[in-house]
């Protein structure tokens, strides 16, 4: 089965796709400036990662910081995934940073705008 690691950047998240276990994992720090180019890469290595029968059913959020823009990128990723595969029961996990006010409207905003389950420790 595959993997895949896009390396974290001073202001961009690492994120490692396994394909074995279904896995998306999102850390660090999400505030790059050209947050089109970033995240548009990563739709585009979630739709290969999903291409088969094996299917995406676990997202780990880990971020320190976000800004709107990447909020909005990371919410437009979860809504094209939700339209690409309608029945997958994806759950997202979001792991820390919930103490900040920013992380957690962002959280908040990613559950409303997108209907998936986020689990908050």
């Amino acid at each position: 089965m595959r993997k895949f690691w896009i390396e974290a950047g001073k202001d961009s998240p690492s994120v490692f796709f396994d394909e074995s276990k279904r896995l998306v994992e999102i850390k660090g720090v999400s505030t790059v400036k050209d947050a089109h180019w970033f995240y548009s890469n990563m739709l585009k290595w979630m739709i290969a990662f999903n291409a088969g029968s094996s299917r995406t059913e676990t997202v780990n959020i880990s971020l320190h910081r976000i800004n709107d823009h990447n909020t909005k990128w990371l919410t437009l990723i979860f809504n094209k995934f939700n339209a690409l595969y309608p029945d997958s029961q994806l759950i997202i996990n979001w792991q820390n940073g919930l103490g900040n006010t920013r992380l957690r409207e962002c959280c908040e905003m990613l559950k409303s705008q997108t209907g998936f389950r986020i689990n908050i420790p």
